[in-house]
């Protein structure tokens, strides 16, 4: 992933959306509604297409943890897809292994999870996976096989995250689970317009 220097602060509120799903960012987005660098009550200038095409890009690209050439990448697979490239796209995104473990709520964020893969905490069909951006298919299995302390975290992350979505199902242990289909766009966990995206790329 290209890494991303900023504080995270500033980026969810240059962005105007939590996407590191930790709570704390929306709680800063409350106290300062406004962009960094901007006084609270400054007129807000006119914004070309191009501007809101690249927010909303970047606004992705931050959230699911991907690198410019990694994003790109992405795109192009998914043009070349059948189907929606906005859909093919976020159900990519949705299907990276570090999403997976974040939407199975066993972690707070998902830089959180991209840290569970990258030690080698998490097993894909029995076997050792530290890839965050390999891509479940449905059938896979998933399972969290770490130490005592992260799985007592993941239990506990579970009862404020609730449910995983439709194509995920979590075993009664909490800490195993599988993809039932492919993820859809209408549960994707990044609230955003994925067609200016694909306009991005495309113009």
């Amino acid at each position: 992933m290209g890494s991303n220097r900023s504080p995270r602060g500033k980026v969810v509120r240059r962005l105007g959306t939590n996407i590191f799903g930790n709570r704390k960012y929306d709680r800063i987005r409350e106290r300062k509604p406004h962009g960094p660098g901007k006084a609270p009550k400054a007129r807000t200038k006119k914004v070309s297409d191009y501007a809101v095409q690249l927010v909303e890009k970047q606004r992705y690209r931050i959230a699911y943890g991907l690198g410019e050439r990694q994003m790109r990448t992405l795109f192009q697979k998914a043009r070349r897809a059948p189907g929606s490239t906005g859909e093919g796209m976020l159900s990519r995104l949705e299907s990276r292994l570090s999403n997976v473990i974040y939407r199975m709520g066993w972690t707070a964020s998902r830089p959180q999870a991209r840290q569970l893969a990258n030690h080698g905490h998490v097993l894909v069909n029995g076997k050792r996976v530290n890839i965050p951006s390999y891509r479940l298919k449905p059938g896979d299995q998933i399972q969290l096989k770490t130490t005592k302390a992260v799985g007592e975290a993941a239990r506990s992350w579970m009862t404020v995250s609730g449910k995983p979505p439709s194509w995920l199902e979590r075993d009664e242990d909490g800490l195993s689970g599988r993809i039932l289909a492919a993820p859809n766009a209408q549960e994707a966990s990044v609230p955003g317009k994925i067609h200016l995206v694909v306009e991005y790329y495309t113009r």
